[in-house]
């Protein structure tokens, strides 16, 4: 009973009930009793509360700190300016194009290699081995410009020998112009030409030469031309013709004077790649005039006899 009497003593110890208004929420009226016992005004403390979340609020704002879902993003401030990153950029120097028109990627230089005939000609007295290929070296402008061909019998005896070298210029996007020199260098008697001449894609995509030749001699002329007609995107089929003009008669070539000869194939060849397309064609080469006949160390076969056409299987390749 003692022990209880001294607890009831305790509650009566002075500033117990502090403690306990201290322990427990006060009320509104109570909160404003407790201000006015401390010489504050009712109002005071709530205004003083009021300008401490303010302040609060300003400084998050001035961190551009916000707590999305407990969690805090901080803005840094921007780098100050420096040798590497200035606070303003370089200024782009101006640069003058003539007549207003930017520079294009014209002026590399590339080699092209092609092979257009390297076949094989089958006939009743014999076969025949025919190569035609170009090749150029040089800018989208200025190249020089290789041609080579020739056809050597089952005797080994080659025949209409014509390699060719030559400057080529652009005239324009689809033409170009050539003049260099021509070698007559087979089995036969060795001629030597100068040649000037046009080379380029004609309207409808036909590929198409003409050259003239001249020499002390005489003049010559040759015209080339083929299509390609696409059956498939693989599958192609080419005419091809080539015709040789002279101004006199050379027998010991078999030349003759005006239409000389021609040479002309129907090739049908497929593209298993794109530099690689084996064919197989008819072709037909065909002597005229005067020297047809005639004996000729680069011709062996008989002018214009049924011989002359011809069954061709070959191969076309580029690089």
């Amino acid at each position: 009973m003692s022990d209880m009497d001294d607890m009831d003593d305790m509650d009566d110890m002075e500033g117990m009930d502090g403690m306990e208004d201290t322990a427990k929420p006060a009320t509104p009226a109570k909160a404003v009793q407790l201000r006015q016992q401390a010489g504050q005004h009712p109002a005071a403390l709530p205004t003083a509360k009021a300008s401490t979340q303010t302040a609060d609020k300003d400084n998050m704002a001035s961190m551009n700190m916000a707590t999305p879902a407990g969690r805090a993003y901080v803005s840094l401030p921007p780098l100050s300016p420096s040798a590497r990153w200035p606070a303003t950029p370089p200024p782009v120097p101006k640069v003058r194009y003539i007549h207003n028109m930017p520079p294009v990627m014209d002026h590399n230089t590339y080699v092209h290699i092609l092979m257009e005939q390297l076949e094989g000609r089958y006939a009743a007295n014999g076969s025949l081995f025919r190569y035609s290929g170009q090749a150029w070296f040089g800018t989208d402008h200025d190249k020089l410009w290789i041609k080579s061909e020739g056809t050597v019998d089952s005797h080994r005896t080659m025949s209409d020998g014509d390699h060719e070298l030559l400057y080529d210029h652009a005239l324009t996007t689809y033409f170009d112009l050539q003049a260099g020199t021509r070698l007559d260098l087979d089995s036969g008697p060795v001629r030597a030409w100068g040649a000037v001449g046009v080379q380029g894609l004609a309207l409808y995509f036909f590929e198409v030469s003409a050259t003239a030749y001249f020499n002390a001699d005489g003049v010559a002329g040759k015209l080339e031309g083929s299509y390609d007609l696409l059956i498939t995107n693989r599958l192609i089929l080419q005419p091809q013709a080539e015709l040789n003009f002279y101004s006199h008669t050379d027998p010991a070539r078999g030349d003759s004077q005006g239409f000389s000869s021609i040479d002309a194939g129907l090739r049908l060849r497929y593209e298993f790649k794109r530099k690689l397309a084996p064919y197989i064609a008819v072709t037909y080469a065909g002597n005229y005039g005067a020297a047809a006949h005639a004996p000729s160390a680069s011709r062996t076969s008989p002018a214009n006899g049924p011989d002359d056409l011809r069954f061709t299987f070959g191969l076309r390749t580029w690089y």
